[in-house]
């Protein structure tokens, strides 16, 4: 049911980011993947380079390549990767930190059965957490935040246009983050965010159709419109819709 909406200009839109830190740059590629950065740090170039660690070993799981119980041995590793073992050694630290490997007591790194589901699992994840996070925010976004997202829904309609994957991805990033930006609630903000920063891990092993694409672009102006409406109810059942479909829709059984 929608509700009247609110004026929202008197509202900065660094609002609720300001909670947990300075404003990060929903609307960038660029500065959203330092942003949902597994640490969230923005990164110096050593940290770039473990992050970009983390996500071709976490890649590998899913793919199979590394399967369960497998020890992964950093030196080995890192003449796969073409790094040195410092990076490597860092990555499986994070990688344990977040569930996915199991250091042993011997400090042996072993991949944890069940981790090739892990951006599956991820995906069930913001099902729970990302509709009623639109809900709130239907309530809470600026009208200036909303005004950007529907000039990046605009900039993304031309299917022909070139470049238009990266558009519709840009759109995708900052609507799905604007969203945990304006819940109101640190907490909320910050799991979904943390969700997100495997989304380019995603991107990087699956190209989609562009049907796909297509599909999503309107399932994501669904869910700008519930916003502009302040409509709470509609807002949260398209963004259950969207994520359902999304992993209806996937091409490889263990990347959403």
């Amino acid at each position: 049911m929608a509700v009247n909406r609110k004026n929202k200009k008197s509202k900065s839109s660094s609002t609720a980011a300001g909670r947990s830190g300075a404003k990060l740059p929903t609307d960038d590629l660029a500065g959203i993947a330092h942003a949902a950065d597994h640490d969230g740090s923005t990164g110096n170039g050593e940290q770039t380079l473990v992050d970009g660690v983390y996500e071709r070993i976490l890649l590998r799981i899913i793919q199979g390549k590394l399967h369960s119980g497998q020890e992964l041995k950093s030196t080995i590793l890192a003449q796969e990767l073409g790094v040195s073992r410092t990076p490597v050694v860092q990555a499986l630290q994070r990688l344990a930190a977040d569930g996915i490997v199991n250091l042993e007591l011997n400090k042996r790194a072993v991949v944890r059965p069940g981790a090739e589901n892990w951006l599956v699992e991820i995906h069930q994840l913001r099902e729970l957490l990302e509709p009623p996070a639109a809900a709130l925010a239907a309530q809470n976004m600026p009208d200036d935040q909303l005004a950007r997202l529907r000039e990046l829904a605009e900039a993304a309609s031309d299917r022909n246009k070139a470049g238009w994957n990266d558009t519709v991805r840009r759109f995708d990033f900052a609507l799905h983050l604007a969203i945990a930006d304006h819940t109101g609630n640190m907490a909320l903000r910050e799991a979904i965010r943390k969700c997100w920063s495997y989304k380019r891990l995603s991107y990087m092993a699956v190209e989609d159709h562009p049907d796909q694409f297509a599909k999503a672009y309107d399932e994501h102006l669904a869910i700008v419109r519930a916003l502009e409406s302040r409509d709470s109810q509609t807002a949260s059942a398209a963004m259950l819709f969207h994520l359902r479909s999304a992993a209806v829709m996937r091409t490889e059984r263990r990347i959403v």
